[in-house]
């Protein structure tokens, strides 16, 4: 409890300090921008905590305290300069109230079901564990790679390094971090989505609180509470509604999983797993699933960040903001505010970069298109306006681009595999419904129908004449039914981008937001059926994760959004009579409730794992591996990550080993190799193995020393994992040096220092 309650203390210290910036960059919205205070904050301290730590000072708390300190200076100077800010502010204390208590309620749900499976253990959680670790205990940043000696990590780490200051100024340890900092990234998303749902009904005219509670309601429930129509598949299976032969010609490996229920909830280990691998070769990541698992990985840290870069875009279509240098010139904390949000948003994550900022872009185009440019000039007046916040960014980006060593990166058709449209209406039924029947009871038509569907259809044009080139043509009879899903996709997006111009064109500027940014989901599950990620994944596999996650929240907001201006308007349009209205309705409505419950039973599904409950992600080790508990322990008190490397097995991504690197932030020579090759163009792997292997093998031996001093090892662990591969008879192998740590189950010796000449 008191670790919750001091992070509570400190986020708050930290929304206050944005609440004046964030009043500043959203003063055209109806919010006045309090949802996205505690981001615009979080991002400011941040990036001013990681640059100095970066490019000039010792990294620790005093350098996040003089952050905090700055970012509450800087919202003075805005309250001094801008005055009306701060009479505004005072109006609206209902307004600050219902935010606070609204993350504060988020932020307790999530946690408490987070205490109940706290184990940074599975999938990736060891992975952002080691993040968290290394970049607490580093001097200077990027901290060691503990996975890779000699290096520096090779992996944003900005939203690591902020959840880390936020947690030495609160006491908190990174074993605790780790999950208050998921809380965290979850809370503070569907205050943002909800907020800007809000702002969309309340630009479109929106102002009875019934539609203001569907708004921010349907937003939310869409971000953290509904899950793909596959769990509910699980759920009716597990509770006697059917059985798998019954559900087998969905085609979907391992669906359903469980036949089976205590209390409704399905008693298959980690049955949930299944609903964000419903294609083959993809796994298609939503936020209550992220938020349930558990790790605070990059792309749940970014999703407060990228919706408040997508109210800088709503700020922007909203038309009172003139697309010209001297408008940042005459707003200068506005100006460096935005460049900052810019330059966060990759710094956490790379992908929201690519997609949020894309979304900030096409507002200032689309603006300029609004205004009499034909389509150069209007692209031109756009980049003009960008380039200048966009350069500030790259500028405090530099540091961390220029550090990095990507492997090759680029783009390439999809051929191969698709979606066919079972299995893709099995992930997105259940949040497109709310979304689709808000627009059609609005009765929403395109303008200039023809042309939309025109423009929807280029990119499938392309990818046509793409695959034909690459002498890849059978590509388009193999598709078969992934044709359904294209058609389906383009006729989607043909029907809200027109709806969407014709809104604009009505100066109906909150609806055509709405429906723009609906548009914007669809044209991304469009792109990612023709165009994927050629990275070191397979097909698009990476694609689909990253790009699907960012669907699904921009999902979220539009619907909430068209959800209250539906209930704000009360119509529907004049062929659907009253009658269709409530048979089309209600089973809508069961459907998505229905979806909604499947959040709940994963939620129990974890609590029911029996790991103990707390919040410490590492207090398992001590039931698990008691060696790797007690010298990781011992590591973080004796060795330092800047000098000392403490040689592990190398184990592979995923799998239990190398959670001593990972806990302690003392490197290893090699750890979890297939992320390294993720991260770096090269790592030297082979001659990494051997080394390892020859200090194993060869112990206190010239061959084994050698070995060590050419990685630079200076400790070496033994534990059930090194025992298990190298065999019981490495403790006499390697009894010729000094034992400086041993417990029953694990042994740390030294490394003989090399003598001087």
């Amino acid at each position: 409890m008191t670790e919750s309650l001091s992070w509570l203390l400190v986020l708050l210290l930290v929304a206050g300090g944005g609440l004046l910036p964030s009043a500043l960059l959203f003063a055209r919205l109806g919010s006045r921008g309090i949802p996205y205070a505690l981001p615009v904050g979080l991002a400011v301290f941040g990036v001013a905590t990681w640059l100095a730590g970066t490019v000039a000072l010792p990294y620790g708390t005093p350098l996040a305290a003089a952050a905090l300190a700055g970012l509450w200076a800087w919202s003075a100077l805005i309250g001094w300069r801008h005055p009306p800010l701060l009479v505004d502010l005072a109006r609206r204390g209902r307004a600050l109230a219902a935010a606070a208590a609204g993350f504060v309620v988020l932020f307790a749900v999530i946690l408490f079901a987070r205490s109940f499976a706290p184990d940074a253990y599975g999938t990736e959680k060891p992975m952002d564990l080691m993040v968290l670790v290394a970049v607490h205990r580093a001097e200077q940043l990027p901290p060691p790679d503990p996975w890779l000696a000699g290096e520096r990590l090779s992996y944003y780490h900005l939203g690591h390094t902020t959840m880390d200051a936020v947690g030495r100024l609160s006491g908190n340890g990174p074993e605790v971090v780790f999950n208050l900092a998921t809380a965290t990234a979850g809370a503070a998303a569907g205050l943002a989505a909800a907020g800007l749902a809000l702002d969309l009904l309340a630009m479109a005219g929106g102002t009875r609180r019934r539609a203001m509670l569907v708004a921010g309601g349907v937003a939310v429930t869409t971000l953290l509470l509904v899950a793909p129509l596959v769990g509910l598949v699980d759920l009716l299976s597990a509770n006697g509604v059917g059985g798998r032969a019954a559900w087998s010609w969905l085609g979907v490996g391992g669906v359903p999983l469980a036949e089976g229920a205590r209390t409704g909830v399905p008693e298959g280990y980690w049955w949930w797993w299944n609903t964000t691998r419903v294609l083959p070769g993809t796994i298609s990541e939503y936020p209550a699933f992220t938020v349930l698992l558990g790790d605070p990985h990059a792309h749940l840290l970014a999703l407060p960040l990228a919706l408040t870069v997508v109210a800088l875009a709503l700020v922007l279509f909203e038309g009172a903001t003139p697309l010209s240098w001297r408008r940042w010139l005459r707003h200068p904390h506005a100006l460096v505010l935005t460049a900052v949000l810019l330059a966060a948003l990759p710094l956490t994550n790379l992908w929201d970069g690519v997609t949020f900022g894309a979304i900030w872009g096409l507002a200032a185009f689309l603006v300029a298109r609004r205004v009499g440019w034909v389509f150069a000039q209007a692209l031109f007046l756009a980049a003009r306006y960008a380039a200048v916040p966009a350069v500030i960014a790259l500028v405090i980006a530099f540091p961390f681009f220029d550090g990095i060593d990507p492997p090759p990166v680029g783009a390439a058709p999809v051929t191969g595999e698709h979606s066919d449209p079972v299995r893709w209406l099995l992930v997105w039924l259940a949040p497109l419904l709310p979304m689709l029947l808000a627009a059609a009871f609005l009765g929403v038509r395109p303008g200039r129908w023809r042309t939309a569907l025109i423009v929807a259809a280029l990119p499938v044009a392309a990818w046509l004449v793409a695959v034909v080139l690459a002498g890849t043509g059978a590509e388009i009879t193999d598709r078969a039914g992934g044709w359904v899903t294209l058609a389906g996709l383009v006729a989607l997006a043909g029907w809200l981008g027109g709806s969407a111009h014709a809104a604009d064109t009505r100066r109906d500027r909150g609806l055509a937001a709405a429906l723009a940014l609906a548009a914007a989901v669809i044209a991304i599950l469009l792109l990612t059926e023709l165009v994927r990620v050629a990275d070191a994944f397979p097909g698009r596999l990476n694609t689909v994760f990253k790009f699907w996650f960012h669907a699904w929240a921009l999902l979220a907001v539009a619907a909430g959004a068209l959800g209250g201006i539906a209930v704000e308007r009360a119509s529907r349009p004049a062929w659907l009579s009253r009658s269709a209205a409530r048979a089309t309705l209600g089973p809508a409505a069961v459907v998505t409730l229905l979806c909604v419950l499947a959040t709940p039973a994963l939620a129990v599904s974890r609590a029911r794992e029996g790991q103990e409950r707390g919040l410490d992600a590492i207090a398992y080790l001590e039931r698990s591996d008691p060696g790797v508990a007690a010298a990781s322990a011992w590591a973080r008190a004796n060795l330092d990550p800047e000098e000392a490397v403490l040689v592990q097995a190398v184990s592979e991504s995923y799998s239990r080993g190398n959670l001593l690197a990972g806990a302690s932030g003392v490197p290893t020579v090699l750890g979890w190799p297939g992320h390294q090759r993720q991260w770096r163009g090269e790592i030297h792997e082979a001659a990494r193995r051997t080394d390892v292997d020859a200090i194993y093998q060869d112990g206190a031996t010239e061959a084994g020393l050698a070995a060590a001093r050419r990685s630079g090892v200076t400790h070496v662990y033994v534990g059930f994992e090194e025992l298990t591969r190298y065999g019981y008879d490495v403790i006499g192998r390697l009894s010729g040096w000094p034992l400086v740590f041993q417990t029953p189950q694990a042994r740390i010796y030294a490394v003989p220092v090399e003598a001087a000449p």
